[in-house]
């Protein structure tokens, strides 16, 4: 393949014809993208700068159950941590004034939380300050949808009950303050990439997305993405292109709310096949040559007659 010609876009999330900073569309006019019908256009990632300043505890990640039982009763409460950056220790603190008040607000068994964490096994310890009263059972449940159990340190889709011993819950792993470990990028553009992190997950299949970028910095840096070998590369099957669309999700194809504007850059470039135009080109000449050998013999004969 010959690069016959080349393009860098360089594109602001502000500059965004409709959207949001985290899923957008840019249009552009109709002769800037485009190429003949021999020819072919690709996409490189060139380079990206995004600024890591979205909140850990989003509306994607902040969802857990606080479950309240006796020998006749149980109170259900579906709770949602408040958006925004915690660390482990203000987590915590955060945690104990939920917990408390939503055991307040039924008068059931009207808990006062105490959470602690442990910085040497990064775990929180939940005391629902029953002690041994095996009477009563206090459960923290988190389901698919939303889940905090990576804040919590807890498994996906579990069912987690306090001692009855003790009245004390403790996180069964380390906890996780960061929000993802990495971002995906993802363009409307058809690719040939594969996942099985969408739709059923299941089995892999075609994915849109485009380039995987690391979390490689401390919160409130930026993320620099710089190519080296064109992995992250598309063929566009279109002749001419107005508008792309582009998105993030997390890692685990979860939606994330981005809080400042970033810039990537796009190299564009048009390809001939000059392997394959050569071959034609030889082929036309080689039906030349023999449409003028069948003429020559068929002149030669007649001058014999």
């Amino acid at each position: 393949m010959k690069v016959i010609d080349k393009k860098l876009l360089f594109i602001n999330s502000g500059e965004r014809d409709s959207g949001d900073t985290n899923d957008f569309k840019i249009t552009l006019p109709s002769h800037l993208l485009a190429c003949e019908s021999h020819q072919k256009m690709r996409m490189v990632l060139n380079d990206l700068v995004l600024p890591y300043t979205w909140y850990n505890i989003q509306a994607s990640n902040n969802a857990f159950t606080l479950i309240e039982r006796s020998a006749s009763l149980q109170r259900v409460h579906a709770l949602a941590l408040t958006e925004g950056s915690y660390t482990a220790t203000q987590l915590k603190d955060h945690l104990q004034t939920v917990l408390t008040d939503a055991s307040a607000t039924i008068n059931l068994f009207n808990l006062t939380f105490t959470v602690t964490f442990d910085q040497t096994t990064a775990k929180f310890n939940f005391d629902t300050g029953l002690g041994s009263d095996n009477t009563k059972l206090v459960e923290l449940e988190f389901r698919q949808s939303n889940s905090a159990h990576k804040l919590l340190g807890f498994a996906a889709s579990s069912l987690n009950v306090a001692s009855q011993d003790t009245g004390v819950l403790t996180s069964a792993r380390s906890v996780s303050m960061m929000f993802t470990d990495a971002l995906l990028f993802h363009t409307d553009v058809l690719n040939t990439n594969v996942d099985k992190g969408t739709g059923e997950k299941s089995s892999f299949h075609l994915s849109d997305v485009f380039a995987k970028i690391a979390v490689n910095t401390s919160p409130f840096n930026n993320i620099i993405f710089q190519n080296i070998n064109d992995d992250y590369l598309v063929n566009i099957p279109d002749k001419r292109v107005t508008e792309f669309r582009f998105w993030f999700t997390t890692d685990d194809h979860q939606v994330i709310t981005l809080n400042d504007e970033f810039s990537f850059t796009l190299k564009v470039e048009v390809v001939e096949d000059d392997e394959k135009t050569m071959i034609a080109q030889n082929t036309g000449l080689g039906e030349l040559l023999k449409l003028m050998v069948l003429q020559q013999h068929h002149v030669v004969k007649n001058s014999g007659d």
